[in-house]
């Protein structure tokens, strides 16, 4: 394979300077013997690139719409697992005098606790019967409520995403953009690899899970089920809708470029995922009391938020897990 690829490297190069001579540079010939050179490697290996094992680097937080309350967003991101959640409480409940908060923050300490037992059984990631057990345990303990639900967990090199309602996810990849003319600047774009879409019944009415639910197993055939391949530098970006009703995704791409290319500018070994994390809760926050004629903001809600940054896997210490899904004691 290395031969006919260096002949077909060859005749590229050829074709292109017996027209534009101009035009053929060494940078050119060594991009075309490394394009061919991994087309050849994949087909020889049926296609497919051997998976690497990945893990995720994760800052999250939340700040509810009041303060001095706990709000009705739940989150837990657990760098053990490599997986995270969101759970957004609906409002609405509290004129009935309940707490939608105390609905999702139980539904995600069930749903990370049924991602340990799978892990420390060696059984694969099973999101759709995590979120089925942690539901019907809620449901048993008689917690009145309602939420969405997002979850995510990283395995290998493949992230599976389960989403209910509208909560969203972002996954960016830092992408070189090549210069137009001989002596250009490669610069960073950050490319968009997928973006969810939200599901409603209709305007601000999402799926949901409800303690009110009389069919438990319909539950299934609502969620969106995704698995995506990542690689090393990708970042996600999860949030409950206060997130993304304030803050477009253009400027989401933005401020992740801006704490990629810091990242790099420094020594490229530190994680941007905390400092970013921060950041996109404080600007959502602030965009969020500032009415907002067009475009996204204005919206006050409560803002939860995960920010993954993929890396090359390392051991991590046990019990690490960011979340406010446990009750305050009494």
């Amino acid at each position: 394979w290395a031969c006919v690829t260096r002949m077909a490297a060859a005749r590229v190069a050829a074709a292109l300077s017996g027209r534009r001579a101009w035009l053929v540079r060494p940078d050119v010939h060594a991009a075309a013997c490394r394009l061919l050179a991994s087309r050849s490697a994949a087909s020889s290996s049926g296609g497919r690139a051997a998976q690497r094992k990945l893990r995720l680097s994760m800052g999250a937080g939340c700040i509810p719409k009041a303060e001095g309350t706990t709000g009705e967003d739940a989150f837990f991101a657990s760098p053990p697992l490599s997986s995270f959640g969101l759970a957004d409480g609906v409002g609405g409940w509290s004129s009935r005098g309940v707490d939608a908060g105390l609905f999702s923050r139980a539904l995600l300490r069930g749903a990370l606790g049924g991602m340990r037992q799978r892990s420390d059984s060696k059984q694969r990631a099973d999101l759709s019967g995590v979120a089925l057990e942690a539901y019907e345990a809620v449901r048993a303990e008689s917690i009145r409520g309602s939420c969405t639900l997002l979850l995510a967990q990283l395995q290998q090199d493949t992230v599976s995403i389960l989403n209910l309602g509208d909560c969203g996810i972002l996954a960016l990849r830092p992408s070189p953009v090549l210069p137009r003319f001989h002596g250009g600047t490669v610069t960073t774009t950050m490319r968009q690899v997928y973006r969810s879409s939200p599901m409603l019944h209709r305007t601000n009415l999402p799926l949901q899970l409800s303690s009110e639910d009389t069919d438990v197993s319909s539950f299934a055939e609502h969620f969106d089920l995704v698995t995506l391949r990542l690689q090393k530098g990708d970042l996600l970006v999860a949030g409950t809708d206060g997130l993304f009703d304030n803050i477009g995704d253009r400027e989401l791409k933005s401020i992740a470029l801006k704490h990629h290319e810091g990242r790099t500018a420094r020594d490229g070994s530190s994680g941007i995922a905390a400092a970013m994390s921060a950041e996109l809760l404080q600007r959502a926050a602030d965009a969020a009391r500032s009415p907002m004629e067009f475009g996204p903001g204005g919206k006050l809600d409560d803002i939860a938020l995960v920010v993954a940054e993929v890396q090359e896997w390392t051991p991590v210490a046990s019990g690490a897990v960011l979340s406010n899904t446990e009750e305050p004691s009494t």
